[in-house]
């Protein structure tokens, strides 16, 4: 790990996977969502519907019958005794944002192109850190703070999208109430299935 990091610039964010949003104004594709970890921006990254399926088994600990592509780079790199030290999203051009791997190998980093869908969903397989240049994120993050949000009726500001699990835990059963209805009039149903699960969940703890 102390080797690792002489390749963490000091103009590199590092980022943490918040969720997958079904795009509903696009088919077949997904948000895929992303915070800086010492702060609270996020943005969306639209993926498609293989690679947010890749992503989103090994972030719920699930294994497929056969090894998927990523699967498969990922025995690649260990056969070769390689290791992917961290992804970069370095640049983003007519929305579309560029990743480079960060592969060490006898002691030489190689850095490969790779979609940044692709990209993510080799990290999450071989636990290695996500960054993105801070230029990048100065000018797509979004600003989140949903404990000022949920101290007043300001359910109208909140951006659904960028909601999460771990967001929603901390609404109340009432709030919450209000944010499935909201969800609901937007037509997003699998969130809506989320917030539900989330008022059932805090139903059955106050029973206890």
């Amino acid at each position: 790990m102390l080797f690792f990091n002489f390749y963490v610039m000091s103009d590199e964010i590092k980022l943490t996977i918040t969720g997958l949003v079904y795009n509903q104004s696009v088919a077949g594709t997904y948000g895929l969502v992303m915070s800086e970890v010492y702060g609270s921006r996020r943005f969306s990254v639209m993926i498609g519907e293989p690679e947010a399926q890749s992503i989103a088994l090994k972030l719920n600990n699930k294994v497929s019958a056969r090894p998927l592509t990523h699967d498969l780079i990922r025995n690649l790199l260990n056969a070769l005794d390689a290791v992917l030290q961290k992804v970069l999203i370095y640049d983003m051009v007519n929305d579309v944002f560029y990743s480079e791997l960060y592969v060490n190998r006898a002691g030489k980093t190689l850095v490969i192109d790779a979609r940044t869908s692709d990209a993510v969903a080799l990290a999450v397989r071989c636990d290695c850190p996500i960054y993105i240049k801070s230029d990048i994120m100065n000018v797509v993050g979004t600003e989140i703070n949903i404990a000022a949000a949920s101290e007043g009726d300001k359910e109208e500001d909140i951006r659904l999208d960028e909601l999460d699990s771990g967001d929603l835990a901390r609404f109340s059963s009432e709030e919450l109430e209000k944010l499935l209805a909201k969800a609901l009039e937007e037509e997003g149903y699998e969130l809506a299935a989320v917030i539900r699960d989330m008022i059932n969940k805090k139903a059955e703890s106050s029973e206890f």
